[in-house]
């Protein structure tokens, strides 16, 4: 007999999943608990970004069934809530100790038959809603914890790239990326946005992991990535927060899913190397070795740019059927004109060093940006409304992006063009 009291369930499950990808070092370090040690029930909360760009996951795994079947066996608590622009909960299982005491045989038979059957019911679902928002379903998974009654080991498997592309931590719309982590808490904690975490084990499966049309994250980007969803997690009161590296499968869900936007991730100067292939965008900014005179588009060291651009202009030379958009940008001078016309000034120097060098004029398009949003800006003006000079410096910058990449348009919008 089935030994499942169901407090909630979503119905309307489509798309039986893939699952291919290893799910591993989660098992011993979320909770605690084991037949050995049941006393204390365990429950535990799945967080599956079953959405697009994300590859496909696998919950058949020793790792994910022992956490389930540890909640099963000590008589605790199961939920599984999905990824995506308006997370839901899959299912939210309370596993109630028998009317009569049994023995440790039955009570394993009992713990088994009922982890089949919840994994059996997460496995089937998948986003329904376009975009992603990872924060809001850790939030949903957070309060089903603590809505537990009595005393528990509380443990979280959150299962996603953390690429949020809607709500308040939305990769996809602003730069945050380079944005300095403690403003992004404080101003997830000014509205009041932080999950509470407290007593909760985290472990982390699949953090900056990507498939599809979503670029590959850069070194740079995945360590920032990690740094803010750290951050946040324990400004929540995590007892422990845990990323598993383990490589996933590149392999993309078969099933239909809803759109989501792509994050655009930007080279920067020192990771761009050889030209045999060029990243879709590239990122020069006031750190970098291309710089300009105050107010002016003039370089500071014209050497030390053309050395810079090598690699571009080797690429562009050698596949002549090949273009770039060189698009130029300005920090937020509140009280002042939005750039356009120094930011656009900027972008033509970048094409005249690059024409000097062989490469075509028709292989090179110049917009100017100023500081107009977009997606490549990182918010450089505090509360306050005064600038941030060290998020400044990163808006003071050129950015070479590929011709056909879908940030092209995207950027052309933003520009009004």
């Amino acid at each position: 007999m089935l030994r499942i009291r169901k407090k909630m369930m979503i119905a309307g499950l489509t798309a039986m999943m893939c699952f291919s990808a290893l799910l591993t070092g989660c098992g011993a370090s979320v909770g605690g608990n084991s037949e050995n040690n049941a006393d204390l029930p365990q429950c535990v909360s799945m967080v599956m970004g079953v959405h697009e760009y994300f590859p496909t996951i696998s919950l058949n795994t020793d790792s994910v069934y022992s956490q389930i079947y540890n909640a099963c066996y000590s008589y605790g608590d199961v939920s599984a809530f999905i990824v995506d622009g308006d997370p839901y909960a899959v299912c939210n299982y309370n596993i109630t100790a028998p009317d009569k005491k049994i023995d440790t045989a039955k009570r394993k038979q009992l713990a088994s038959n009922n982890t089949k059957q919840i994994m059996a019911e997460m496995s089937v679902a998948s986003a329904k809603t376009p975009e992603i928002d990872t924060l809001s379903a850790i939030a949903m998974s957070a309060d089903t914890l603590h809505s537990t009654s009595g005393e528990a080991e509380l443990s979280m498997i959150v299962y996603d790239s953390g690429l949020s592309t809607t709500s308040l931590l939305n990769f996809a719309a602003q730069n945050i990326i380079d944005e300095p982590v403690e403003s992004i808490v404080s101003q997830l904690e000014s509205y009041h946005a932080i999950p509470n975490l407290e007593s909760v084990h985290v472990v982390w499966i699949g953090l900056g992991q990507t498939c599809g049309e979503q670029s590959n994250l850069t070194a740079d980007y995945k360590y920032k990535l990690q740094e803010i969803w750290k951050a946040i997690l324990e400004a929540g009161g995590a007892v422990s927060v845990t990323f598993d590296k383990s490589p996933l499968s590149s392999e993309e869900y078969q099933g239909e899913l809803p759109k989501c936007s792509v994050v655009p991730v930007v080279t920067d100067s020192l990771e761009l190397a050889a030209a045999e292939e060029m990243p879709e965008i590239v990122k020069w900014d006031g750190n970098s070795n291309i710089q300009f005179l105050g107010d002016k588009a003039e370089f500071v060291n014209p050497d030390a740019v053309m050395e810079e651009i090598k690699p571009v202009v080797e690429y562009l030379t050698e596949n002549s059927e090949k273009g770039v958009y060189v698009f130029g940008m300005t920090a937020t001078i509140p009280g002042g004109d939005l750039g356009i016309k120094l930011s656009e000034a900027r972008a033509n120097a970048c094409r005249d060093i690059l024409i000097a060098a062989g490469v075509k004029e028709s292989q090179i398009m110049t917009v100017g940006l100023g500081q107009v949003d977009n997606p490549l800006r990182t918010p450089d003006v505090d509360e306050s409304g005064r600038q941030i000079e060290e998020s400044a410096q990163k808006n003071r910058a050129v950015i070479f992006v590929k011709q056909g990449s879908r940030l092209v348009d995207t950027l052309m919008e933003c520009a009004g063009k």
